[in-house]
């Protein structure tokens, strides 16, 4: 069991379980003896048989599927891999919605989020290269800097860009085998055609 007053999720290797102290030799040679042989020694208390079988049943994990999430280490994982939208993360939509099967929204969408991303990155320059500001006079507008805006605005297109890649990664996946099967098709054609010569 976890030290009193130590949460698990902030030690950087939780301590294992209560039940491993079970896992003693000599409970499980006890354990043994009683399920190979019905003329075992006596029980020593009623129920031995049962609470060894439960104290020693390996831990559970169906309910990992059947919840379809865990905790580890203070970070939610899922059973089933999803990759997350853009709007399920809290990003302004600037590619199309839901996601198409066949990746094509994704496709055309990459090279106008990098046109969209260089263009922003020159307008910050753009601003941080011009005239100097009176001091105090964006902080009157709410503003650290004046590229606040289109730093901002850098994040949520480098992140929309990296979701827009993940959503292709099948349709990568399924051309890498494409073009595989193609190549060993050709080599195959070669050997038959120097054989046949």
């Amino acid at each position: 069991m976890a030290e009193a007053g130590v949460p698990i999720t902030n030690t950087l290797f939780p301590p294992p379980p209560g039940y491993y102290k079970a896992f003693t030799p000599a409970a499980l040679e006890r354990l043994a003896q009683l399920e190979v042989s019905t003329e075992a020694p006596a029980p020593a208390e009623p129920g031995e048989l049962e609470a060894l079988e439960t104290s020693l049943r390996p831990p559970r994990t169906d309910w990992v599927l059947e919840d379809g999430r865990w905790m580890l280490f203070g970070q939610m994982y899922t059973a089933k891999p999803h990759i997350a939208t853009a709007r399920e993360i809290g990003l302004p939509a600037l590619v199309a919605d839901p996601v198409s099967t066949g990746g094509d929204a994704e496709r055309a969408a990459l090279p106008v989020l990098l046109q969209s991303f260089l263009h922003t990155l020159l307008a910050l320059l753009d601003v941080l290269t011009g005239t100097a500001r009176i001091p105090g006079e964006l902080e009157l507008t709410g503003r650290a800097s004046e590229g606040d805006q289109y730093i901002q605005h850098l994040s949520n297109l480098a992140a929309t860009m990296m979701i827009s890649a993940n959503q292709l990664r099948g349709v990568q996946a399924e051309a890498t085998l494409v073009m595989l099967m193609e190549k060993q098709l050709a080599e195959r054609r070669d050997q038959t055609a120097k054989l046949r010569a």
